[in-house]
């Protein structure tokens, strides 16, 4: 009954991958803020703030606690330092899936170098790597799935006993958590639920009644985590469907005599969710960061529903609005989203590299990406469900659901005015599917090099060295993905000068995120010019945030640490808040 791989889980030899892969990315971290998400998020991380919706909390928290007791650099490094810590975690959780999966295939040397390669190769593709080396959720989220993804392998290996039950629950608890870090760990559903049930129907438990039991359980994790996917949207119709999966399968579950089980899976999950009750107890202590404000249950329900962002279906046509008015997808848009997955797909192996070299490199890991997949089919066909539904859903899956505009660097022919694009590249959002085939290629370099390696004792001598294929990631993204090139300290250097170019007590306008949050982080973790109040245009059109901009303190101006000329200047602070509107007219406005 027990599926006991051959050999036990190398978890030094992961162990040893993860210090590996951790070191690559401390060659390429970035040393403090960059632009975009990150500044928001380190200065929440530093002050408990509220970061954009949905909130992040996870993160938030996670990120105190680690810069607070790892003090190495500035708190940014620190926060830096943390999302490559994972990264890398998240790389050894791959190599131990890798290992597993391939079983008795070629020998115990091969299939550690094999699955070693395969960690790498993931872990180096140019999306990962640059989200490994900068304060994002994607690493965190990446890490999640691949614990998830191992402890289903650590059911599969211990049916049958009573540790299995409990891995599924740790597995549902794992999903619960990662939620109040990034729906994108949610996007393991389907492909965990898959693999138990491919694994249950290829290996059927003898009795009746365990079978019955077992299948059970099943229902219960597809059931609870339907509920978790309405629940991280905070949509009440998927909750409501969610809801209705799981009373189904807790029904069969107490049917079948494990009653029980159902009632602990949703209290398991429930209490991996808790993290969001920081954001409700936070905000009501109004940080100097608290956007949307989630200090009632209303305000909460809204974070979690991102209500603060403009509906988007993936029926609508992205680059109009949502309405009767909206035209629907076309395939001129599905055609756009589709050239822009394989344009990112193109990156992730040899991004350095000239146009002609990677078109060829590309070329050569789609071919072993696609031998690695049949090996791994061969080998352990349940382990290439769970890789193959979660390369699908985070591939083809998230360009359908996330019904992207047309990408920053394409299709101006058919779309030209910017407005019609993404701001910037979303290539991180398919960042797992890039993972996920950067394993499977590397299993076809290992596979190519077992074939060499029975010919003869020549080509035996040689034929491994072709695994070294799977390392050109690290090789030829090294200088793309790389935050330590020369504008290392641009987004730095640039809130620093903005901040003192006003006089004591002076207000900033600003509009988006790349000339707003990295004064936030200056501000709150470099305590540069905090007198300064920055007023975000873009938000000011919320009620919250005009209510957090007449009631925010206004904090003191320091001479000592201010340039010339303002450190010279006599400085009077203002005694009457920035507007006078009352909540009533913010509302009415």
């Amino acid at each position: 009954m027990t599926d006991t791989p051959l050999h036990a889980p190398p978890y030094r030899a992961a162990l040893g991958v993860g210090v590996a892969v951790l070191l690559g990315f401390l060659l390429t971290l970035a040393p403090t803020v960059t632009f975009w998400d990150a500044g928001e998020l380190i200065a929440s991380t530093r002050i408990l703030g509220i970061p954009h919706p949905p909130g992040t909390p996870l993160l938030v928290l996670i990120g105190h606690v680690w810069a607070t007791l790892v003090p190495i650099g500035e708190w940014a490094f620190r926060t830096n330092l943390m999302t490559a810590a994972f990264s890398a975690a998240g790389a050894a959780m791959f190599f131990l899936v890798i290992h597993e999966s391939l079983g008795p295939w070629a020998g115990s040397t091969s299939r550690l170098l094999t699955a070693a390669a395969a960690a790498f190769a993931g872990a180096f593709t140019f999306t990962n790597w640059q989200n490994s080396t900068e304060t994002e959720a994607y690493a965190v989220a990446l890490f999640s799935i691949a614990v998830i993804s191992w402890l289903a392998l650590r059911w599969r290996a211990t049916r049958g006993t009573a540790r299995a039950p409990r891995l599924l629950l740790l597995i549902l608890f794992v999903a619960g958590l990662a939620i109040g870090n990034h729906l994108l760990a949610l996007l393991a559903g389907p492909a965990v639920v898959v693999f138990l049930a491919v694994t249950l129907h290829g290996a059927p438990a003898p009795d009746p009644v365990l079978r019955r039991q077992e299948w059970a359980k099943v229902g219960v994790v597809a059931g609870t985590w339907a509920l978790l996917i309405g629940s991280g949207l905070g949509s009440t119709t998927l909750t409501f469907v969610g809801l209705a999966c799981y009373v189904g399968a807790a029904a069969f579950a107490f049917a079948s005599g494990v009653g029980g089980f159902a009632v602990v899976a949703l209290l398991v999950a429930a209490v991996g969710i808790t993290p969001y009750a920081f954001l409700f107890i936070r905000s009501g202590q109004a940080p100097m960061i608290n956007e949307a404000a989630p200090s009632t249950w209303e305000a909460l329900l809204a974070v979690i529903r991102r209500a603060q962002y403009p509906v988007r279906t993936p029926l609508d046509d992205p680059t109009v609005m949502h309405g009767p008015d909206n035209p629907g997808r076309s395939l001129t848009i599905i055609g756009l989203q589709l050239l822009n997955y394989l344009l990112y797909f193109d990156w992730q192996w040899a991004k350095s590299a000239g146009s002609g070299v990677r078109f060829v490199l590309t070329v050569l890991f789609f071919s072993m990406g696609l031998r690695g997949l049949l090996v791994q089919r061969t080998t352990d066909r349940g382990a290439w469900w769970l890789l193959f539904v979660l390369w699908l859903v985070t591939g083809l899956g998230l360009v359908a659901y996330m019904n992207f505009r047309p990408g920053f660097s394409i299709g101006y022919d058919a779309y030209p005015d910017p407005n019609d694009h993404e701001v910037r590249e979303r290539d991180y959002f398919f960042v797992v599917s890039f993972v996920v085939w950067g394993l499977w290629s590397a299993i076809g370099f290992g596979d190519m090099a077992r074939e060499f390696a029975a010919k003869g004792t020549r080509a035996r001598r040689y034929a491994w060295g072709l695994l070294a294929f799977a390392l050109v990631p690290l090789a030829l993204n090294w200088r793309e993905a790389s935050r330590r090139g020369p504008d290392r300290m641009l987004a730095a250097d640039f809130a620093y000068n903005l901040l003192n170019s006003v006089p004591p007590y002076g207000i900033l306008f600003t509009y988006g995120d790349n000339d707003t949050v990295p004064l936030w982080w200056a501000q709150e973790v470099a305590g540069v010019r905090r007198d300064v109040t920055v007023v975000c245009l873009a938000l000011a059109q919320t009620d919250w945030y005009m209510r957090q901009l007449r009631d925010n303190p206004l904090r003191e101006f320091d001479a000592s640490s201010a340039p010339v000329p303002w450190n010279s200047m006599p400085a009077t602070k203002p005694d009457w808040p920035l507007h006078t509107m009352t909540d009533e007219e913010i509302t009415a406005s």
